[in-house]
C-alpha cells in the first residue's frame, strides 16, 4: 500500500516555492517600473533561488542527479509553475513545459524559469549550464540546457 510507503523524514528539507501567481506580480512590477532591462534581472534571480534551494536540500547519497533533477522539477509542478513536464537527455538537457505561469506576466520570455533551469541543472550536475527558450502558441515553452564552454 502506497500510503505505508510515506515514512516521514524530519532529515528531508524540500522547500516550499513561492506561488505562481506571487511570481507573476513581481515580474510585472519589475517590467513595469525597471522595463525590458528586466529580464537580467528575473534570470539572475531565477538562478539564485535554485542554486539557494538545492544547496538547502538534504537529498539521499543514493540518488543519481537524473532523478534529483526530474524529482525537484515534479515539486516545482504544486506550486502552479507549470502543468505538465518532459525531459529528454542527450547532447544538451532539454526540458518542455506546459502552461508555464510566466506565460500570464508581461514578458516576452519566461526569464525566471529559464535562470532558474539554469541554476539548477548547474547545482545537480556540477556543470554550467546557460538556459535558451522556444515556445509555441500553444503554450508550450521548451528550455534547452546547454553547459557553457561547449
Amino acid at each position: 500500500m502506497i500510503r505505508d510507503a510515506m515514512v516521514w523524514n524530519e532529515d528531508l528539507n524540500i522547500p516550499i516555492y513561492p506561488r505562481a501567481e506571487d511570481l507573476v506580480l513581481l515580474m510585472n512590477s519589475l517590467v513595469d517600473v525597471i522595463g525590458r532591462g528586466s529580464a537580467g534581472i528575473l534570470y539572475n534571480f531565477g538562478k539564485q533561488l535554485a542554486e539557494k534551494y538545492y544547496a538547502n536540500m538534504n537529498i539521499p547519497q543514493d540518488l543519481g542527479p537524473d532523478v534529483i533533477f526530474k524529482n525537484i522539477l515534479s515539486s516545482m509542478m504544486f506550486s502552479d509553475w507549470f502543468t505538465k513536464m518532459e525531459i529528454e537527455k542527450g547532447d544538451e538537457l532539454v526540458v518542455t513545459l506546459q502552461n508555464v505561469f510566466e506565460l500570464n506576466a508581461n514578458e516576452e520570455s519566461c526569464n525566471f524559469i529559464r535562470g532558474f533551469l539554469a541554476g539548477l541543472s548547474s547545482s545537480i550536475y556540477n556543470r554550467t549550464y546557460i538556459c535558451k527558450e522556444s515556445r509555441n502558441p500553444e503554450g508550450v515553452c521548451v528550455f534547452t540546457l546547454i553547459e557553457r564552454g561547449l
